[in-house]
């Protein structure tokens, strides 16, 4: 291979060709074998520093690694290729230009040095084979359901763990494992685990738990690789969704799969991002598509610009001709809901309007029941009870009442000022309550001080002091967990951090409306109960209140669905489609009230979950925009909690919302919640089947006991 400037055609070029030995036992005849891709360098006459290396297909000519090369060689068997940027053990940091026609491999520089990374200790440079999946592309504008991070705009990123060491450019066909949810400075950044499929260990490696067996050790390395490589350039660790568990192989196909529609939409012009270009041979249907001449004159075009100059010209490629022509511990409770027996069970076989009827006449048969002795009753019907968490509860309300006052008082006051004054009401009443370890104002985003005169309790609370808008209802949320650090101090974020939302052991909302309603569950039920004017309390309205399985409102921030996932749309288009029809056969027949859903939809979280709550239906948050989604801590766990302890369903559409744990303290996912068809209905749309959920409370489980 010629050095000063030039390159070879790939019919010549065998230094970086693959031998016969390189093929693998998995080869599609339509996808050709890692021995059919060559590459060619060209360096730079100044500046030798200064190369790229352009990919090329026997028989065809320079391709497009990010484009040409297939990324499926076997879907069904999940067999896949990938392309090696940086071998093991090496620490230059290589990597597809992806912002440059034909996408070649080049050194990444930063602040015009060129970058490698350092070691980190016991570790040499990267510890695996290190690259990407082509045809691939993690959207930077959709968010990922679970962990509510946009993407990071590259192609996925794969680690291959087997024995051997690869060369820059090499194609590998690799099997998949698992992946890694890390957080790259707030963005996604999935690192797939794969092996080679002709390394001696792949017909023992399968998924994720034979890593363990087979190459203990690896996984532990390798999250502590991803965690520190970066802190020796002064930067912070990075994260990781998932309490840092590698997700299953099936889990990793779901992502590269999802990459791969990312990719599609990218390379035929649906969308457009100034990281990529999209240029390539052989998909002749995009717009980018050059033939493989042109592509030599391409590549011939960058060795003349880099023979010319005499600086480091980083993406000078861009500039000029042809190239220019194509830019663009939760408390353990041994009884459950079914064993409450002296609790009176409403009768759910009730049509839902009747439902509602009889409940606001028996309203006022039944003695009145206060909200501290309702929470005390049931805080005795489990072993180790305490009433601490049902005093704490109670703070919570008196607050309620408090924020409840000052709205009525001052109806036109700024958002604002009344959002300052929640927030001021709630941490007032927590801090001073002696209960907490720990208070986190969501909306704030700030850990409250604790009135340390009133004790060191062992209950970490998340409050959103107040969401809505002045002239409409408004409302405020609460959560709680039990600590994990030592009793007797302060807690800290590990209190809070990689917490599964089933740990939560309260959670509850207040509603400022025409009347205020506080709905509450501490894992036995979801209770709904107002405050009585007269008295000052609040007082029992419904308990054990459940979200009917199928309702008739559907409640949605339409100026958030062009950007949303294509599943969502999807479902809202069946929706309105089934509504039209329905309105359609109604008229003809004039049967009485058409069926359907019904939109309903105002800019407060609590006022579209309460009636959700009451009516069913389904409350979607879709994103990508983060006012689209919901913060996970401050509103999705805890009404999640309250809608399964409802019998309903919250899912963020490929896993419940209460199986996730949160990375960072302002993590926001999308949210889809309500009854469980309708919820279960909207995870077909997206993934093709309903997402399996927990123990559920349900009507059935309870309806026999009075």
């Amino acid at each position: 291979m010629e050095r000063n400037g030039s390159y070879t055609h790939q019919r010549a070029h065998s230094e970086r060709n693959f031998s016969s030995d390189d093929e693998g036992p998995v080869q599609n005849e339509s996808v050709p074998p890692p021995s059919a891709y060559s590459t060619v360098e060209v360096v730079s006459e100044r500046n030798a520093d200064e190369r790229r290396l352009y990919f090329t297909l026997h028989d065809h000519g320079f391709i497009s690694a990010l484009h040409d090369i297939p990324l499926y060689v076997d879907r069904e068997k999940g067999i896949l290729n990938m392309v090696v940027e940086i071998p093991r053990w090496t620490n230059a940091k290589f990597e597809l230009r992806t912002r440059l026609p034909l996408a070649p491999i080049m050194q990444d520089e930063k602040k015009g040095k060129l970058r490698f990374v350092q070691n980190v200790y016991p570790y040499k440079g990267y510890i695996w084979n290190y690259g990407c999946f082509p045809q691939t592309w993690e959207d930077p504008e959709q968010v990922h359901m679970e962990t509510g991070a946009l993407g990071d705009g590259d192609p996925l990123d794969v680690c291959e763990i087997g024995q051997h060491i690869a060369q820059i450019g090499s194609i590998k066909q690799v099997k998949v494992l698992g992946v890694l949810g890390m957080i790259d400075e707030g963005e996604m950044d999935w690192k797939v685990l794969v092996m080679d499929v002709r390394d001696p260990n792949a017909d023992n490696l399968n998924d994720v738990d034979d890593l363990y067996r087979t190459i203990p050790g690896l996984v532990h390395a390798t999250f502590s690789w991803f965690r520190t490589y970066k802190v020796p350039d002064g930067k912070e660790e990075n994260k990781f969704a998932f309490r840092e568990r590698v997700q299953s192989r099936q889990y990793a196909l779901e992502i590269v799969e999802e990459c791969h529609r990312s990719w599609q939409r990218l390379v035929y012009g649906k969308v457009k991002h100034s990281n990529h270009h999209c240029s390539n041979t052989t998909l002749t249907d995009t717009p980018l598509y050059m033939p493989p001449e042109e592509a030599a004159s391409v590549v011939e075009q960058v060795r003349t610009e880099l023979s010319a100059t005499t600086e480091n010209t980083g993406d000078a490629g861009m500039k000029h001709g042809a190239l220019a022509t194509r830019s663009l511990r939760p408390l353990h409770r041994e009884a459950s809901i079914s064993q409450l027996e002296k609790f009176h069970m409403p009768d759910f076989a009730q049509e839902l309007t009747n439902e509602f009827n009889q409940h606001e006449r028996s309203l006022f048969q039944a003695p009145s029941e206060t909200i501290k002795h309702f929470l005390t009753e049931q805080q005795r019907q489990y072993p180790h009870g305490s009433s601490e968490l049902s005093l704490l509860i109670t703070e919570y309300g008196t607050a309620a009442k408090i924020i409840a006052s000052n709205i009525r008082d001052q109806p036109e006051a700024p958002f604002e000022y009344m959002r300052q004054n929640a927030d001021r009401q709630l941490h007032t009443a927590l801090a001073t309550s002696g209960f907490c370890c720990m208070i986190y104002s969501a909306q704030t985003g700030q850990m409250m001080p604790l009135d340390l005169d009133a004790g060191i309790g062992n209950y970490v609370v998340v409050y959103t002091a107040l969401v809505g808008e002045v002239g409409g209802t408004l409302g405020s949320l609460f959560s709680v967990y039990y600590r994990k650090s030592y009793s007797g101090r302060e807690g800290d974020t590990a209190d809070l951090l990689q917490r599964i939302g089933y740990e939560q052991v309260a959670a509850g909302y207040a509603l400022y409306s025409s009347s205020v309603h506080l709905v509450i569950s501490t894992g036995l039920g979801a209770h709904i109960f107002f405050l009585d004017d007269i008295s000052g309390h609040f007082v029992l309205r419904q308990k054990f209140v459940q979200i009917p399985p199928r309702g008739r409102v559907y409640s949605v921030d339409i100026s958030s669905l062009p950007k949303a996932i294509e599943g969502v749309r999807r479902y809202l288009a069946q929706l309105e489609s089934s509504n039209a029809s329905r309105e359609t056969k109604h008229t003809a027949l004039m049967d009485g009230p058409a069926p359907g859903k019904i939109f309903r939809y105002e800019h407060n979280v609590v006022g579209n979950f309460h009636r959700i709550l009451r009516h069913g239906g389904i409350l979607l948050m879709p994103g990508p925009r983060t006012n689209a989604l919901a913060d996970f801590l401050g509103v999705a766990a805890p009404l999640a909690f309250l809608a399964r302890q409802a019998g309903g369903k919250a899912s963020v559409g490929k896993r419940p919302v209460l199986e996730l744990s949160a990375w960072t303290l302002d993590m926001r996912v999308p949210l889809f919640i309500g009854s469980m068809s309708d919820v279960s209905d909207l995870e077909v749309c997206i993934l093709g089947h309903p997402v399996p959920e927990r123990s559920i409370v349900t009507a059935s489980e309870t309806v026999s006991y009075t």
